[in-house]
């Protein structure tokens, strides 16, 4: 028969264990939880840095053409004839580019 001390000291492992089981599945959901936040946190910024991306692109797109734009203007101030004839290489025959002038 067992004494009063081990099925005391059995009660105690029991519950230590039980406490143990349950603090490890609230950790294992807790963990789960910050992880499935962590990913569409994660997609959120991807999603937001594309399109931060696109809106630098269309900036950059606007600067090169505004800056096109005032280097024509500068150009045809001081002289310069942006219509000149423009000069083709051809592939077909081996020739220079300046050959016909």
């Amino acid at each position: 028969m067992k004494s009063s001390r081990d099925t005391i000291k059995n009660s105690k492992v029991t519950l230590a264990c039980v406490g143990l089981l349950f603090s490890m599945i609230v950790m294992y959901l807790y963990f789960l939880n910050m992880s499935v936040v962590q990913v569409v946190m994660r997609s959120d910024f991807v999603q937001q840095k594309h399109q931060l991306n696109t809106e630098i692109a269309q900036l950059e797109a606007k600067y090169i053409e505004s800056q096109h734009k005032i280097a024509t203007r500068i150009a045809t101030l001081e002289g310069y004839d942006t219509n000149t004839p423009k000069i083709f290489v051809s592939r077909e025959a081996a020739s220079f580019v300046l050959g016909g002038q």
